[in-house]
């Protein structure tokens, strides 16, 4: 959470700490500026979920295009109603 609206990317080191030493899922918080931050902290952070906000309230980037850039990264996402899979997986 130090890096809350600075829009310069989760803190990737502390974010892995903690999700390779918990049994609890691990939501990052606090940094996103551009969807490959989203992307670092759930793939090279194994956050199992993260939060964004001032890049979707201020309409730098759309929900669906920040899901489209994590789904063909193989980054399993979810709409409103179903699980999209990867195109990565196949599935």
């Amino acid at each position: 959470m130090d890096k809350d609206g600075t829009k310069e990317g989760y803190d990737i080191k502390l974010t892995k700490i903690v999700s390779e030493n918990v049994n609890i899922p691990v939501i990052a918080s606090g940094g996103a500026g551009k969807p490959e931050h989203l992307y670092e902290v759930l793939v090279e952070g194994k956050a199992d979920a993260a939060l964004a906000a001032s890049i979707f309230h201020k309409k730098e980037y759309s929900i669906p295009k920040v899901k489209e850039f994590l789904g063909k990264r193989g980054v399993e996402i979810r709409l409103a109603k179903e699980k999209v899979k990867s195109e990565k997986n196949n599935e």
